[in-house]
């Protein structure tokens, strides 16, 4: 069986992407797999260099308004499809799935034109423009969420359906493997030299890092080792800001474990109390499948607010708390203003903590890459129909 999994390249829609190649490969461990995209360091890893192609796509920003910009958009697209066209005739897929971003609009259109069953998979609540343009080709349209299948045409009766979209369906959000293993909080702590009695907080800003994040964390370490020393912190900072963030916590007394980026995210959630992040859809999707406290602060230039929405969507469901970045500061007023507070409450309430667990726990759907795959394998063409090429000359079809 071959399968193309196209995706963008950043941590949101690569690692569902990843998670959903290993339900494959742990079912059909002969699949041929092509991704297309924007390149990413995850795919070259040791686990997929066995039956992986990976081939780069160039990148296609779609504009937000419409303007002058939708002529030279359509010039990269159309140039995008044309090697994404070729490539994908010469791989022959029995089915294609894309998770979000702009990157992934020539490969999936060029899949479609190959007479290649197409699926799309919407990580936000509220999808992205990509996901909504594609969604009007696709054969199945799977989201995380239940509240985002009325965003897609032939979910609600008062759009009229689509000729090939069969309406969403919710599916959950992939996780790769290692978040199907059980908690290790100690052992965890101990791989991280971190001490197993403390009160421990995971600063998170997503793939990229998160700069407002970082400052106001910093800024914050005199106090938080004032007010409660019994804190200890695991940071991820991403690559530009690890340097100066590093200094910080070398010049304070509070135990920490800081790091550019981890790609073993499990033990950190592992050996974590209380999650600090962004409100990407990985991001949330992790928080709920460990069932950790949080307190999100959504990036306020996110397209659409999506990640105010994703962050809305659990503190109404009483799993986390949603504190608001401001767009600028002024002297000495705080970008994240509240964080402080709001972090010394929960770490005094162990039984708001719980709650919150226990809510995240109500939200999980652990089986997400199980369902997109019985999706993908349900939809996908049969070999004798793959084993022609579009004008009906029988070609030769590996083994």
């Amino acid at each position: 069986m071959r399968v193309l999994i196209a995706s963008g390249g950043t941590g949101g829609h690569i690692f569902p992407a990843i998670a959903v190649a290993e339900e494959i490969r742990s079912r059909k461990p002969d699949t041929q797999l092509l991704f297309m995209g924007a390149r990413n360091k995850s795919l070259e890893g040791p686990r997929f260099r066995d039956g992986l192609r990976f081939a780069p796509v160039p990148t296609v920003g779609m504009p937000r308004k419409a303007s002058v910009d939708w002529a030279p958009f359509a010039f990269r697209l159309l140039v995008s499809f044309d090697q994404s066209f070729w490539r994908i005739a010469s791989f022959r897929p029995h089915v294609a799935i894309g998770f979000g971003n702009c990157s992934t609009l020539a490969p999936l259109i060029a899949a479609k034109a190959c007479g290649t069953p197409v699926a799309i998979h919407e990580a936000n609540v509220i999808p992205g423009k990509a996901n909504l343009l594609l969604s009007r080709l696709s054969d199945k349209v799977l989201v995380s969420f239940p509240r985002t299948a009325r965003h897609f045409p032939g979910h609600l009766r008062e759009i009229r359906p689509c000729r090939r979209a069969g309406g969403a369906e919710v599916v959950g959000m992939p996780l790769r493997k290692e978040f199907t293993q059980r908690r290790d909080r100690l052992g965890a702590l101990a791989e991280l030299k971190l001490s197993g009695t403390e009160f421990t907080l995971l600063v998170a800003g997503g793939s990229q890092g998160a700069r407002a994040l970082n400052k106001e964390v910093c800024n914050l370490l005199p106090r938080l080792q004032q007010m409660s020393p019994k804190i200890q912190i695991i940071h991820l900072t991403g690559k530009s800001d690890y340097p100066w963030v590093r200094t910080c916590y070398a010049r304070s007394f509070l135990r920490s474990y800081v790091a550019a980026f981890e790609p073993r995210m499990k033990r950190l959630y592992d050996a974590a109390d209380l999650v600090i992040s962004r409100a990407g859809a990985s991001t949330i999707a992790e928080i709920v499948r460990t069932a950790k406290p949080a307190i999100l602060v959504p990036f306020p230039y996110a397209t659409q607010q999506h990640q105010a929405e994703n962050a809305r969507l659990l503190e109404e469901n009483n799993a986390a708390i949603v504190v608001t970045q401001r767009s600028s500061s002024s002297g000495e007023s705080p970008l994240v203003p509240g964080l402080l507070e709001k972090v010394m409450g929960l770490a005094r309430d162990t039984r708001r903590l719980r709650e919150m667990a226990d809510s995240n726990r109500r939200l999980s759907n652990g089986s997400a890459a199980r369902n997109i795959v019985d999706v993908l394998f349900k939809i996908a063409r049969p070999e004798e129909v793959v084993a022609h090429n579009r004008i009906g000359r029988p070609v030769a079809v590996p083994a």
